[in-house]
């Protein structure tokens, strides 16, 4: 003989007063799900100052060895369309860390230990906020929260890095047709970007800007946007430790001095080993 078993029934009034917290239980589940959504940070931004939301699809540029610059195709920019933010890069002031290091510590230089120390934790700092942005018609500098997505850039003021007083004053933005003339030193192995404006001077006012951001991209991007430099400037495709020896006379003694086993390795080192690809 088999036995049935059966769930004792529940009081209609108990089951009353579990509907609802049922109900309520599943509304709590839905929302916390949609809390934990994941959000594309490079699809979501802030309005910007005048309240509209920029319109156009992002997209990541993938750099020489870096994180790609932020690009945004826009149809309704008021500061023109297809901005290009490039990212920071810390390797200038990790490489003056890692010489602090090695003066200080290892060697008790303690005077360059100070020196390449607080230079290189200014510069790293700086490669955590400071970015170019190049719209269709401006080179502006903006200011970032530190770790902030390069995204966060697209949408900054240009008032959010001040009155430039060291470089001339004035905002940090420069129209594309008062370049006079821009440099970079060095190609394959930036540490240094130079332009000369009349913008700020009609008898023109040059900037220097430490390259504390992704360099290639930097090069690329001012390649396509910027007027055409009075020295003429390599591919992006031609660049190697050579090409950087060659732009100076110390790097070219250096050349003299090497075997050709060592030259050819120079010529085909092409970025920083263990960083770029």
């Amino acid at each position: 003989m088999m036995l049935a078993m059966t769930a004792p029934a529940r009081p209609a009034a108990h089951r009353a007063a579990f509907a609802p917290a049922v109900r309520h239980k599943g509304a709590m589940m839905r929302g916390t799900m949609a809390m934990r959504a994941p959000r594309c940070a490079l699809g979501s931004f802030a309005p910007l100052g005048d309240g509209r939301r920029r319109a156009g699809a992002v997209e990541r540029v993938r750099g020489m060895g870096g994180r790609g610059a932020v690009r945004v195709a826009s149809s309704s920019s008021s500061s023109g369309d297809d901005v290009v933010v490039i990212p920071g890069d810390y390797r200038i002031g990790g490489v003056l860390i890692g010489v602090a290091v090695l003066t200080g510590p290892l060697l008790h230089l303690w005077t360059q230990f100070l020196i390449h120390g607080v230079l290189g934790g200014f510069l790293a700092f700086q490669a955590s906020r400071v970015r170019f942005r190049f719209t269709r018609t401006d080179l502006e500098v903006v200011f970032i929260e530190p770790g902030a997505d390069d995204s966060a850039a697209l949408n900054i003021g240009v008032d959010s890095s001040g009155d430039n007083k060291l470089q001339g004053g004035g905002e940090n933005r420069w129209a594309y047709d008062s370049i006079t003339n821009w440099e970079f030193w060095w190609p394959g192995f930036p540490c240094l970007v130079y332009f000369k404006e009349t913008q700020t001077k009609s008898d023109g006012q040059p900037h220097f800007f430490p390259i504390i951001m992704d360099g290639k991209k930097l090069y690329e991007v001012m390649l396509e946007r910027m007027p055409e430099s009075v020295n003429a400037k390599p591919s992006p495709s031609e660049w190697s430790l050579d090409l950087a020896l060659e732009q100076t006379s110390i790097g070219r003694q250096i050349k003299e001095n090497l075997s050709d086993e060592q030259l050819k390795q120079v010529k085909d080192m092409t970025g920083f080993p263990g960083l770029d690809k």
